[in-house]
């Protein structure tokens, strides 16, 4: 035991010693620091006493001035001095330390000189850093000094070699420490090269490829992994040579950091770029695609060299004359740059403005002057621009067209213009509105065949899982009426494979007449009651899907009026079996419903239809259209003003659209109210015979406005009764019979409302003016 404590007493203190190698070194370092001379100190004590830039007063500029130019003239005597000990020193006449002491007081002067030249004023700036006499005075004695510096350093460098390896032979703990940890990260390296591909493999497999939208730190993390051995050579490189720097006799490996990031990472940065670039231009053409890259690389690579030389200058000398010289240089290499690149768009980019419409007149003068020596390239400029601000504003109306808002402000905007049109060309009497059954063989109705335009698909897909598994379920959906509720019904019932689908369309006449199309649908007899129904839909063999079309008829809005509506859910919820159910109830009676029951469920869920998207609605408009050459349909005539969003089309197809615009916004995402409109604006030329789109004329609802509260209570009860006798208003609104009928012969005589079998009905042409006074008058929920 003695003889072990001996062993590591001994350990200890060769330990001790050899960690106070270096701290022994670096006292030496200190006491042998360069000092400042007197005539450089006090020139520092001056600029210091100078006040902040922000605070100079025009009384301190010729202090500055005077002080820049002994400065400058202090900078020339030290460059004389520090050349002549290079040379003493080269002929061992002094020591090193004198000649650090020169090259330490020439940078103190330097840095003077820069702050100084930072405060002056603007003309002194383009005196000393200009092309004039001054300006290269002050260029060839910076140049001087560099290369005295150039020379400095490789003598500073072969010490440093010398000492390290002195230093080897005392101590060489500190550089195999180092030396290890570049092999380790040398290591780290070399197995992440090896190993890499693999990695990024199992990344994109369990993260990306198992995931139907990826988050976005995935996403971007997959991006980056594009490059992902480039930026572990560019983190190797960096982490090596902050190691090596550590050692005091190779600090200024430190610089070669600069050329490591400005060249690895600018590289790196170009793959990124050049990469979002193409992808973004895969829809171009491949000149356009391959120009587009060979831009992108003369740029990155261009600043990428201007990077490294400027920042090497401000390093070595500041931001002096030197530096603005070749900050000058640079933006004439830029400006070569530019006009070749320019060169090589012209073609391409006047092609583009060919085939652009509506352009202003400095563009046409641009176009003429494409081929003009000396101006081709102010032209190319401007048709850049102008294709860029195009591009911008299409890009930028595509976003806000998403929002509703926006483009409901662009169809009343252009509504308003169209108006004025049609006004006029009625006072001209030459169009005749086209009527009865003639109109649906220009704009066809609807049936089995027609083109089904994907609507409310997540409302769809959530129905589904209701409807289409094998669990009981009653759902409802909701919607306003002719938004398309019986065509999303009728998806799901094709789509059913476990159950027997069978559509009721809901009369008139209530419950009794519901269940005796249910029976016939089932196969009992016209005389079945509602326990036969129960009975069979309790023992059946068979799993059946109803679809209740148009239920709101068993919905009355009165005290009592859910009887029915009540009577039908409880009879399928008796069944006992999984029977589904699909209940078709329009909004403006779901209110009703919702306010009745409160909080008691009656349903498994409540599905709301939104309204059409625009692009929904052109896409249903344009189906509808006859394309029997018997029966054209012209737009032209039909002077739309100009919308950003339209500019890429011809005149007709930009009409077209447009009126498509209006109607959405019209029928606020009602197809059905859309066509009926669409039939409506369809006029007859009378000298040519040929059936072309005007603008229809809207009912105005001043009048609707300014109506009593009980008069609306009425219109409001026809719509959510749909159909409506005397004494079922009567007792929804409780008015008496005789006011119910004054209030229906005033609506008639305005055309508001429609008889059918002594039941009163909204009048189509009046249907969507009313119920958005109903709904502003919060009587309604459209």
């Amino acid at each position: 035991m003695p003889k072990l404590s001996l062993q590591l007493k001994t350990l200890l203190y060769c330990l001790l010693f050899l960690a106070s190698v270096p701290s022994f070194a670096i006292e030496l370092n200190a006491d042998q620091a360069p000092v400042a001379s007197k005539d450089v100190k006090a020139l520092q004590q001056k600029r210091l006493e100078l006040p902040e830039p922000a605070f100079l007063e025009a009384s301190h500029q010729s202090e500055i001035h005077r002080l820049l130019g002994d400065s400058i003239e202090l900078q020339s005597v030290y460059r004389d001095k520090f050349s002549k000990g290079i040379k003493e020193y080269r002929q061992d006449i002094i020591e090193w330390r004198e000649l650090e002491n020169l090259s330490y007081n020439l940078r103190l002067i330097g840095a003077s000189k820069e702050a100084l030249l930072a405060r002056a004023s603007s003309d002194v700036q383009t005196q000393v850093t200009g092309f004039g006499p001054s300006g290269v005075l002050q260029f060839k004695l910076e140049l001087d000094i560099a290369q005295l510096n150039a020379q400095y350093i490789v003598y500073s460098q072969i010490r440093s070699f010398k000492k390290l390896t002195a230093d080897l032979f005392i101590s060489p703990i500190p550089v195999i420490w180092v030396a290890v940890k570049v092999l380790l990260v040398i290591g780290v390296l070399m197995w992440w090269l090896s190993n890499s591909k693999r990695l990024i493999t199992l990344f994109k497999t369990h993260l990306i490829d198992s995931t139907v939208k990826p988050g976005l730190w995935v996403r971007l993390i997959w991006y980056v992994s594009r490059a992902a051995n480039s930026i572990a050579w560019l983190l190797a490189l960096t982490a090596t040579l902050r190691l090596l720097s550590t050692i005091p006799s190779l600090s200024q490996l430190a610089v070669l950091e600069i050329f490591t990031w400005w060249i690895l990472g600018g590289s790196i940065a170009i793959s990124f770029i050049l990469e979002f670039v193409y992808r973004n231009s895969r829809r171009r053409s491949p000149a356009i695609t391959a120009l587009r890259l060979s831009t992108v690389r003369w740029y990155v690579w261009s600043f990428i060299f201007v990077g490294v030389t400027l920042q090497i200058a401000e390093r070595m000398l500041g931001q002096t004359t030197i530096y603005y010289w070749i900050l000058s240089l640079v933006w004439f290499w830029f400006a070569l740059v530019t006009i070749k690149v320019l060169r090589k768009w012209r073609p391409i980019t006047f092609e583009i403005l060919s085939e652009m419409k509506d352009k202003p007149v400095w563009v046409l003068w641009a176009e003429k002057r494409q081929k003009t020596p000396l101006i081709s390239w102010l032209a190319t400029t401007m048709g850049i621009v102008w294709i860029g601000y195009s591009n911008i504003q299409h890009s930028v109306v595509a976003v806000l067209s998403r929002f509703t808002f926006f483009s409901q402000a662009l169809a009343y905007l252009f509504k308003i213009e169209v108006a004025k049109q049609h006004s006029n060309e009625q006072k001209q009497g030459t169009l005749k509105r086209v009527r009865g059954e003639e109109v649906f063989r220009y704009v066809l109705p609807g049936n089995e065949d027609s083109t089904l335009i994907q609507y409310a698909q997540p409302e769809l897909k959530q129905v589904g899982k209701y409807v289409l598994s094998e669990s009981p379920a009653v759902v409802v959906i909701s919607g306003e009426r002719g938004v398309g509720v019986t065509t999303f019904m009728k998806q799901l019932l094709h789509k059913v494979k476990r159950a027997t689908p069978i559509y009721l369309n809901s009369p008139y006449a209530g419950y009794q007449e519901l269940m005796k199309q249910m029976s016939l649908e089932l196969g009992l007899g016209d005389d079945t009651t509602d326990s036969d129904i129960l009975e069979h839909l309790r023992h059946s063999e068979h799993t059946y899907l109803f679809a209740i079309d148009n239920a709101q008829r068993l919905v009355k809005p009165m005290v009592g009026g859910l009887n029915d509506l009540l009577k039908v859910t409880n009879l399928l919820r008796q069944s006992q079996q999984n029977h589904r159910c699909m209940l078709a109830i329009e909004k403006s009676s779901w209110r009703f419903v919702d306010r009745a029951r409160g909080e008691r469920l009656l349903f498994d869920w409540v599905a709301f239809l939104p309204k059409w998207s625009e692009t929904q609605m052109a896409e249903l408009l344009r189906s509808r259209v006859s394309s029997d050459p018997a029966f054209p349909l012209s737009f032209e005539g039909l002077s739309v003003p100009k919308q950003w969003d339209h500019e890429d089309m011809d005149d007709e197809q930009r009409a077209q659209t447009g009126f498509y615009r209006i109607l959405w916004h019209y029928a606020d995402g009602n197809p059905t109210v859309a066509l009926r409109f669409f039939r409506y604006s369809l006029r007859r030329d009378k000298a040519t015979q040929q059936v072309v789109v005007r603008l229809f004329q809207a009912p105005e609802a001043d009048e609707l406005e300014k109506m009593p509260k009980p008069m609306l209570a009425v219109l409001r009860s026809i719509v959510q009764l749909e159909v409506a006798s005397q004494e079922e208003l009567s007792r929804c609104t409780q008015l008496s019979v005789a006011e119910v009928l004054g209030t229906l012969r005033y609506f008639q005589s305005r055309g508001y409302i429609e008889w059918s079998d002594d039941k009163a009905r909204v009048s189509d042409h009046w249907f969507r003016q009313i119920t958005n006074v109903l709904h502003r008058q919060h009587l309604l929920v459209k």
